[in-house]
């Protein structure tokens, strides 16, 4: 037999390139995939061992299906193994600030010590069994993939299928299918001719047949004798059995305890749970090709493949099975360094009697208590699962149905979670246990839809219970209630409770109470005259600091004085606002918050008329969300983009993601899409969004998005001369001309300036010019220079329509002012505007004509937009689901 690596060639000569661009510092992952023992541990161990030849640093790691296997176990083998470069587990602690931003915390400083460690000899990571992959580890793959591109790091994965995770990374896909007879030929160089067509159609050219087949044969000294008749199984679980059954009965009744603990396993507990000497069965398994030892880490063996150790865990009958797992745990406990989730286990599968469900169910708990430590949520909803499913009923079972609710909640699994408050809230009340009736109600918060349904159902269960009873649960139900009846518009019903909340979580004084209903409040007085009230609440937040299970209280209070600050303020109060909370996230150190730092400088910058900064810092923010995965960071990347490539002239950029956001369904979207196409002169598409939003304008509920939504309705009315929406857009603006329509998502400017367009519309020449010099009074007071600019070239045309007296030489100083202004800050379109309008009126007599110079400084071929159309408009973001980066035009929840 030929034991030399066959019928890979082309998937070799590829691996090579990869290893070798890698080398020069292209680095990629690539994924090995194919059915069981299809040859993907031997092409990469071909790979790996090339690697480590040529002096390259290895680091390997294998996910396992074992079920109490830790967070990240791949990846905390690879960090193991490579503490002489630096590495170490302990990169992927977690602190105790929010989930997402403590998990992305831990990936990022994994990634950047192993991009590290790549240099100067670059660095070969072989990752095994991907399919089994948990989602920390396919979370912190999936962030070192955005880092390949320019490291010296080639990543080697195997996989038995691609699933939906794995399929989403960007992988160099290598499958790998089966021998051709050929192939199984070279393998089998030297036998009879007879034998490869044979052991090639037995075999389906599965590698790992074709190895056990040659294997049997060389036994039985069969491969120089021609082809016959070999009683071989049909799958290789039974040729698994046929090389087993060549052990000792010492061996194999040691390698069902090694079975009974996993595809990996520690010699130490393995002698501990034998209770003799393992030596020698383990030496004569090792030289069977049953075990396989990595002589970098003794301690610890593993079977040659998976479905050996299947077979034998298989053919243990059920009380020895059972008396293993529980040896074993008996051997963990002892050790006192077990992992909770292996022991736990163990335990369950050793639970066959009160007293063992007993032990079990604690086991779970403690398994589950170091899972939510650690952040892997989806482990800790597991093994609450399976201590529910253990438990007899009545309170402890309620209580575990909470603790799983809780786990399932941060998660992302809403619906899930809710079922399981559901349940336990059906338990606790016919136990009469109102406290576990109340903290049902309170797991899932801060979520937008159907599921306030159920989330408001609960609460009215909680408070039917609690009575008139003055606390701080109480306070905290009557928030959440308040907040589920907003959502579906029962407006003054949760008013009141927001307020009843509000006032008894101050008696209270419990913090946490006191948090729950200020956020409660905040989302009651969205509308913009509650703008006062939203400032006092996060002066609430911030000066509460970090609550106990609320740290992101002071990051919320200091956002939401920020948005306050934008709508009623200029740009100084703004400023310091800014500060305040760029001095927080270096404390926090969160991803979450800097990427709300990162969005409000962005606005401020275009406030400025800094758009090249503005764009730098809208795409560092948009490497934050997606970083941190948020499925609406494009979205919101592009309703901010737009603004500055509209305010600029740059049309057709960011194709075709802008195009892919203008078709969301969305109020604010399409009036964020209808402004910057008009702008582009796209009147069609405009006026396409307008028809739509026209119907939907009567019915936007009144919360932090109503105001820029209208303001960019108006816009988009105004530039195509709509009468009907523009009288629409007035009379539900004027109430609040003395606001600016800015938050951190977007700067529109005055709300008077968008009136002095509605009323040049609408053909109120004196309102119009009333409104905008009330507008350029304001834009003066904020400091924003690009929309001061654009108000005076509307005041401008809305004098010179109006022809009063010094109407036209006003308009052409407005106009100059405006021209000088747009020039310095790069703002080609309404540079044109007004370069336009200084032509027309220097064509009329209205101020004498300009020298050559200065109209050398304006000349005609500046790019232009449609100049009839909107002088200015920002965007505000979309609404979203993301609670981790609240995708709202002002921070409302958390």
């Amino acid at each position: 037999m030929n034991s030399r690596l066959v019928g890979r060639d082309r998937e070799l000569a590829e691996l090579s390139r990869l290893r070798a661009a890698a080398d020069g510092g292209r680095g990629a992952f690539v994924l090995l995939h194919g059915e069981a023992g299809i040859g993907k541990s031997a092409l990469a161990a071909r790979v790996t061992e090339g690697a480590a030849a040529a002096g390259v640093p290895v680091l390997a790691g294998r996910a396992v299906a074992d079920e109490g296997a830790p967070a990240f176990w791949p990846w905390l083998r690879v960090l193991e193994q490579g503490r002489y470069l630096g590495l170490s587990p302990a990169l992927l602690e977690v602190g105790d600030g929010p989930p997402a931003a403590e998990r992305f915390l831990a990936v990022e400083r994994a990634v950047r010590a192993l991009l590290a460690a790549a240099e100067p000899d670059g660095l070969v990571i072989a990752l095994d069994d991907l399919h089994w992959a948990d989602d920390a580890s396919l979370r912190l793959l999936r962030h070192a993939c955005g880092e390949l591109a320019g490291a010296r790091v080639l990543v080697l994965g195997t996989a038995r299928e691609v699933t939906a995770p794995l399929a989403a990374l960007p992988a160099h896909a290598l499958p790998l299918g089966p021998l051709a007879e050929a192939d199984v030929a070279a393998w089998l160089a030297g036998a009879h001719e007879t034998w490869p067509a044979y052991v090639h159609r037995v075999s389906g050219g599965n590698p790992l047949f074709v190895r056990e087949l040659a294997r049997v044969l060389a036994q039985e000294g069969r491969l120089a004798e021609p082809a016959t008749e070999l009683p071989v199984p049909a799958h290789v679980r039974a040729m698994a059995g046929y090389r087993l059954e060549r052990l000792s009965p010492g061996c194999r009744a040691l390698l069902g305890a090694a079975s009974a603990m996993g595809e990996e396993f520690d010699v130490s507990i393995l002698a501990e749970a034998a209770g003799s000497d393992v030596g020698d069965p383990l030496a004569e398994a090792i030289a069977a090709g049953v075990i396989v030892d990595d002589p970098e880490v003794p301690g610890r063996l593993r079977f040659a493949h998976a479905l050996v150790r299947q077979a034998r865990y298989d053919e243990l009958p059920r009380a020895e099975r059972i008396d293993w797992h529980r040896r074993i745990a008996a051997a963990l406990d002892a050790s006192k360094g077990a992992h909770a989730g292996e022991l736990a286990r163990h335990r369950l599968r050793a639970a066959v009697d009160a007293a063992s469900r007993r032990t079990a169910i604690d086991a779970c708990r403690a398994a589950a208590a170091t899972a939510d430590r650690a952040l892997a949520f989806a482990d800790a909803a597991h093994w609450y699962a399976r201590a529910v499913d253990l438990a007899d009923g009545g309170l402890e079972r309620a209580e575990l149905l909470l603790e799983l609710a809780d786990a399932a909640y941060a998660d992302g699994q809403v619906t899930e979670a809710l079922a399981h408050c559901a349940a336990a809230a059906d338990l606790a009340e016919e136990a009469g246990r109102t406290y576990l009736v109340a903290r049902a109600a309170l797991v899932v918060r801060g979520i937008d839809g159907p599921p306030n349904e159920t989330i408001a159902a609960l609460c009215g269960r909680a408070r039917a219970l609690i009575g008139d009873e003055e606390s701080a649960t109480h306070a905290r139900v009557l928030a959440q209630h308040a907040m589920a009846l907003a959502e579906y518009g029962q407006v003054e019903a949760a008013d009141a409770l927001s307020r009843r909340a509000g006032a008894m979580a101050e008696r209270s004084g419990d913090p946490a109470a006191l948090v729950d209903a200020a956020h409660a409040r905040h989302r009651l007085a969205s509308a913009p005259e509650g703008v006062t009230e939203r400032l006092k609440l996060g002066s609430l937040l911030r000066d509460l600091g970090a609550v106990p299970g609320r740290p992101e209280a002071p990051l919320w209070g200091q956002l939401w004085r920020i948005d306050a600050a934008f709508q009623v303020s200029g740009l100084a109060a703004v400023d310091a606002e800014i500060a305040a909370l760029a001095g927080l996230v270096d404390r926090l150190g969160w991803p979450l918050a800097r990427w709300h730092l990162l969005r409000t400088k962005a606005t401020r910058a275009i406030a400025a008329g800094d758009f090249p900064e503005a764009e730098r810092l809208a795409r560092a923010s948009l490497e934050v969300a997606e970083a941190l995965q948020d499925p609406t960071a494009p979205g919101l990347f592009y309703a901010f983009i737009v603004d500055v490539l509209r305010q600029t002239g740059r049309f057709g950029e960011y194709e075709p993601g802008v195009s892919e956001f203008g078709r969301l369904p969305v109020p604010i979207v399409m009036a964020v899409h209808g402004v910057y196409c008009l702008a582009a002169g796209d009147t069609e598409q405009a006026r396409a969004h307008l028809d739509r939003l026209r119907i939907l304008l009567p019915d936007l509920p009144m919360d932090t998005r109503w105001l820029p939504t209208v303001g960019l309705v108006a816009e988009v009315a105004a530039g195509l001369g709509d009468v009907e929406v523009a009288e629409a857009c007035y009379q539900a603006l004027l109430p609040y001309a003395g606001y600016y329509i800015a938050a951190t998502n977007g700067y529109l400017g005055s709300v008077a300036g968008v009136l002095g367009r509605l009323a040049a519309t609408r053909g109120d020449r004196g309102a119009a010019v009333r409104h905008l010099t009330e507008a350029e009074a304001l834009e003066q007071r904020s400091g924003a220079p690009g929309a001061l600019a654009g108000v005076r070239l509307d005041l401008a045309r809305a004098l010179v329509a109006r022809d009063g007296p010094g109407d036209r030489p006003r308009g052409a100083e407005l106009a100059e002012q405006c021209a000088h202004t747009a020039r310095r800050l790069g703002m080609a379109p309404l540079l044109a505007a007004s370069t336009a309008l200084i032509a027309e009126l220097a064509g009329t007599g209205a101020y004498p004509p300009r020298s050559p110079a200065a109209s050398a400084r304006s000349p005609a071929s500046s790019p232009t937009a449609s100049p009839t159309g909107p002088s200015r408009r920002s965007s505000c973001s979309p609404s979203g689901p993301s609670r981790r980066t609240c995708a709202t035009c002002s921070p409302s929840s958390g």
